[in-house]
């Protein structure tokens, strides 16, 4: 019985820090900030079992939900749905009072 030979390994170049630099320079992104709150409600609510990680984006591949539902449930997760926060930092409010909140 023939053995086979063992199987050639080759270096693979790291070209993560090249194409950070590309997309950096081209669009303005940056590391994921994985310390951010978002990030970290999101970790904690897996953890606790209200938030299934395995079928949480699972809406993102479903034909039910319509596109505009999609948008708004994805600002709302990444903190970019204009509320009242932003309009006071866009200096269109000056109330702290949300107008939808009672």
């Amino acid at each position: 019985m023939a053995h086979s030979p063992p199987p050639k390994f080759w270096y693979l170049p790291n070209h993560r820090d090249v194409l950070q630099a590309h997309m950096h320079l081209l669009h303005k992104l940056q590391n994921a900030k994985t310390e951010a709150n978002y990030h970290g409600y999101y970790q904690t609510l897996i953890k606790d079992g209200t938030a299934n990680g395995a079928i949480s984006n699972a809406y993102l591949t479903s034909f039910d939900v319509p596109f505009k539902t999609k948008s708004i449930i994805m600002k709302c997760r990444t903190g970019t749905l204009y509320n009242q926060k932003h309009a006071i930092l866009f200096k269109l409010s000056t109330s702290q009072t949300c107008p939808l909140c009672p």
